[in-house]
């Protein structure tokens, strides 16, 4: 996982995966809060975001997740999101593998799981196979302006 600011991306070029970088300069090219809610490609189906709008939720109403072909970038947009987040855990069997329709799986809650607070500006970098839980309230539930972006692996060298 990694963790940063998007206003920071230029000053954070040599420390970020090229892939990371573009992305996030793509994204302070447009009004994220003025695009409607859908699928926007940045290089073709190996570098894209969606802007959604979600509901945030409580613990027990969420399940960690995980992807094998794409790493996660996630990015609050109108108000705070928690972020659950633990290191791949091999022998942790999923509750629904979805890996060969949407490239996702749901987990039971991992072993050391810790979460993180991300504000609107902040960005959350899950890696293949790394486990993670989005859409957590900070505080109450409520609806979020959010983007994802989806960067192959192939794209991160793995």
């Amino acid at each position: 996982m990694m963790l940063g600011r998007i206003s920071d991306a230029a000053a954070q070029r040599s420390l970020l995966p090229d892939a990371v970088v573009r992305a996030l300069e793509a994204l302070q090219k447009v009004d994220l809060g003025a695009m409607a809610p859908g699928r926007y490609a940045i290089e073709g189906d190996t570098l894209f975001y969606s802007i959604q709008e979600v509901e945030l939720l409580t613990l027990a109403e969420t399940r960690a997740e995980a992807h094998l072909k794409y790493a996660d970038i996630q990015i609050p947009v109108s108000a705070g999101e928690r972020f659950g987040f633990a290191l791949p855990q091999p022998d942790l069997a999923p509750t629904q593998d979805q890996y060969a329709t949407d490239d996702v799986a749901f987990y039971p809650p991992p072993a050391g799981e810790c979460f993180i607070d991300a504000a609107p500006g902040d960005y959350l970098v899950f890696l293949p196979r790394e486990l993670h839980r989005p859409r957590l309230a900070v505080k109450e539930k409520g609806t979020i302006r959010k983007v994802v972006i989806k960067v192959h692996a192939k794209l991160l060298g793995l």
